[in-house]
């Protein structure tokens, strides 16, 4: 029946593929009607979704193309256009009462974004063989139940004309015109039910498989024998023998409800939020959220050792490549379901959360995968006033929609900002954990440098004699840069770390780190704020610049970090620049004048975990986010945001929606590369983002005015000096520049 009508261009008829489908929506159906807050009216009309979602494929338009009998796309026609013109037909009156489902038919390909997305289909000819639509019809009449909903004669008749589509394009004008403006906050809720099912069944129809992984027996006893396990394999057998979980840890177990975590660097504060999760369903999602993408790999490459790579992926802007260099068999399909949270264990920076609220990228079925699932934000407090207003609205949006709970942990934080998190999850004062084991101690001794860093050159020197590691952190690249250059041969080894390297040397330099600061008699590693939160390394001095006290604290923690030092370890803070002052720490009035003074006060003293968290409340004493122009704007963004694209239709305007502040930036790729990837990588998507870094957008218009600056396709390229050991310099130019 039907059998020279394909689906597919693997020789799949569309019969075949809609009875797959359907079947994999009643294992949907089956796994949903008891949890989804909807009706026996949802599940019929979703169906119908379903059934219909292919029927454009059976024109002429779409089959000479799909199957290669034409290569031209002059009178090629979408098949979800036709399709959902189809349903409408057969049922006026149930589609204008209810439009969701059939507005699901027509984005589950191309993103809703105005009336006008099939306008290209608007002057084409439809041709369809009657005799094959007939079949079709009474295939699809047997399976629907409503007598209201029935593909009639008529209908037959009008699609088997070959003849102008204007009619049928001005219907769905009329359509969307009058339905596409009517919704509220409710209807997209249940559109990302109807849009997230069909997507979810078709995707698993079309890999004729279960796409959505499950995690059978995670529980207490699989954690404890997993973590005895790593603990082997790191060689701590008498630790592994002697396991028993701390009683932060324990804590965490015994609440199922939201959980609010305050505890130090080697508190375990990881095994904790899972040990929280393991009270999870097997179905339900694991959502581990973090700041930076370089954390997001070392948690993924944590997480994988616990539940295996088929229920574990990261993601974030740059994860495909990352995957693909440990997996060369990784596709974009694969990272397609990855992205949209299919797997059961994901890890991802904050940003793959933020961007459902603003209608972005798969943001149907990534909101519907948060349904009752359990997630864990790591380092709340580094996130600056705006973005903490979007992750404010984005918990109180899931957990009071989608029954989302959520485990919110840190190593330190102000007392306002606790009370904000507590109302924000519904909690007491109970539902907050405290290690309070290592409160009371304290790993380094903390010094203040009343000068600039280049007054410290002989203190800096002398440390590097002694045989000691050392990490120097600034608050910009270009000073991370000049001290590079300047420090360079002193130590056994000496490497500069920020956000300008591109991607596979930013990689190896990680790789680097991890040995050096292992195995180097004396290591010299000068880095950026983006060390804060990301590589697990332990140094034995720390020199800062002075940045807000919690971004201190995080440095600080990158010192003495396994607490087994059997010697004095410090913690050195100099004096800012200007250009810290006066572009980068802006949020907070005389936060960094604050901070200073905080530890001049105690400065040559050992401070303990706990004093530490009340000079972080002393700091913060006159502040309150709750009032900040930046958190009230994110606050109230994604009502803004969702209200002009009418809640449900999709948003592509990328440039003028961010996650956070700071994040307005663009993939560029150093000049020196250009020759390389043209000739021989032919401009290999996965070859060229291995070469990319990121700059702010302001940043890129200001160097086009005074470098060479080239695009080629979707890739910047831009005429600045790169090298390996210090990155992009962004005042420099490549002496090597071609000649575009």
């Amino acid at each position: 029946m039907l059998n020279h009508i394909l689906a597919k261009s693997t020789g799949e008829t569309l019969i075949h593929h809609t009875e797959t489908i359907i079947k994999y929506w009643n294992n949907l159906k089956s796994q949903y009607i008891e949890i989804l807050p909807v009706d026996d009216l949802f599940w019929e009309l979703s169906f119908l979704s379903v059934l219909f979602h292919d029927t454009g494929k059976i024109a002429l338009n779409f089959q000479e193309k799909n199957n290669g009998i034409v290569n031209h796309w002059e009178d090629y026609i979408r098949h979800e256009f036709l399709s959902g013109l189809l349903l409408l037909f057969s049922g006026k009156e149930i589609w204008m009462r209810n439009p969701l489902p059939l507005l699901a038919i027509f984005s589950h390909h191309k993103p809703l974004v105005t009336s006008k997305i099939f306008i290209r289909e608007r002057n084409r000819t439809l041709r369809v063989e009657k005799e094959d639509l007939e079949i079709l019809a009474r295939f699809l009449n047997a399976k629907i139940k409503d007598d209201t909903i029935r593909v009639l004669p008529q209908i037959v008749e009008e699609f088997s004309q070959k003849r102008s589509l204007e009619p049928f394009y001005l219907l769905f004008r009329k359509f969307m015109d009058e339905k596409g403006v009517k919704f509220n906050p409710e209807s997209r809720i249940n559109y990302i039910f109807y849009k997230a099912i069909l997507n979810t069944a078709d995707w698993s129809a079309s890999s004729h498989s279960n796409i959505s992984t499950k995690l059978e027996n995670f529980n207490e006893a699989y954690l404890r024998k997993k973590t005895i396990e790593k603990l082997l394999e790191e060689g701590k057998k008498e630790i592994a023998e002697n396991f028993q979980w701390k009683d932060f840890q324990n804590k965490c177990l015994a609440h199922n409800g939201h959980v609010l975590a305050i505890a130090p660097t080697g508190s375990g504060k990881t095994e904790a939020s899972l040990l929280w999760a393991s009270k999870k369903l097997s179905s339900e999602k694991i959502i581990y959220l973090l700041p930076t993408r370089v954390t997001s790999n070392s948690i993924y490459m944590r997480l994988k050792g616990y539940f295996g790579n088929d229920k574990t992926a990261v993601i974030h802007s740059s994860a495909f490549f990352y995957r693909k260099e440990l997996n060369e068999n990784f596709t974009k399909k694969d990272y397609l379901t990855d992205k949209t949270f299919f797997k059961n264990v994901n890890i991802c920076t904050i940003d793959q959360v933020l961007t459902q609220g603003f209608n972005l990228g798969f943001w149907e079925i990534k909101t519907f995968h948060m349904l009752s699932a359990r997630v864990v934000i790591d380092e709340i407090h580094l996130y600056a006033p705006y973005t903490l207003g979007l992750i404010v609205s984005t918990i109180k949006y899931l957990k009071e929609n989608f029954g989302t709970k959520f485990f919110i942990m840190t190593a330190t934080m102000p007392m306002k900002l606790q009370t904000l998190l507590q109302q924000t999850l519904g909690i007491s004062e109970k539902e907050t954990v405290r290690d309070k084991e290592l409160l009371s101690k304290a790993r380094n001794i903390f010094e203040v440098r009343d000068c600039l860093v280049d007054d410290l050159d002989i203190e800096i020197v002398k440390t590097l004699e002694t045989g000691k590691k050392i990490l120097i952190v600034v608050n910009t690249v270009d000073e991370a840069i000049r001290l590079f250059n300047k420090y360079d041969g002193i130590a056994e080894r000496t490497i500069c770390y920020h956000s300008r390297f591109i991607q596979k040397d930013r990689l190896k330099k990680e790789i680097e780190i991890l040995e050096f600061e292992k195995k180097a008699t004396s290591f010299l590693l000068i880095a950026t704020q983006v060390v804060e939160v990301s590589l697990d390394i332990d140094f034995d001095f720390l020199f800062s610049e002075n940045a807000p006290m919690e971004a201190i604290i995080q440095r600080a923690g990158r010192v003495n970090r396994k607490r087994n030092k059997d010697y004095d370890t410090k913690v050195i803070i100099f004096k800012e620049q200007q250009v810290t002052r006066e572009v980068i720490y802006t949020d907070v009035e005389n936060i960094l004048e604050n901070t200073f003074n905080e530890f001049k006060s105690r400065s040559g003293q050992k401070i303990t975990e706990n004093e530490l968290i009340k000079m972080v409340d002393s700091v913060y004493e006159n502040y309150n986010v709750k009032s900040h122009p930046s958190y009230l704007e994110g606050l109230d963004k994604y009502f803004e945001i969702q209200r002009k694209h009418h809640f449900i239709k999709d948003n592509i305007e990328y440039g003028k929606v961010y996650t956070r502040e700071g994040l307005d930036s663009i993939n560029i790729i150093p000049s020196k590369f250009y020759e390389h990837l043209k000739v021989k990588m032919k401009f290999e998507d996965s070859e060229m983002a291995k070469h990319e870094l990121s700059i702010r957008i302001k940043k890129l218009y200001a160097l086009k005015n005074e470098f060479q600056y080239h695009i080629e396709g979707f890739y910047h390229f831009i005429g600045c000096k790169y090298s390996y050991e210090v990155g992009l310099e962004l005042n420099k130019a490549d002496n090597n520049t071609l000649n575009f």
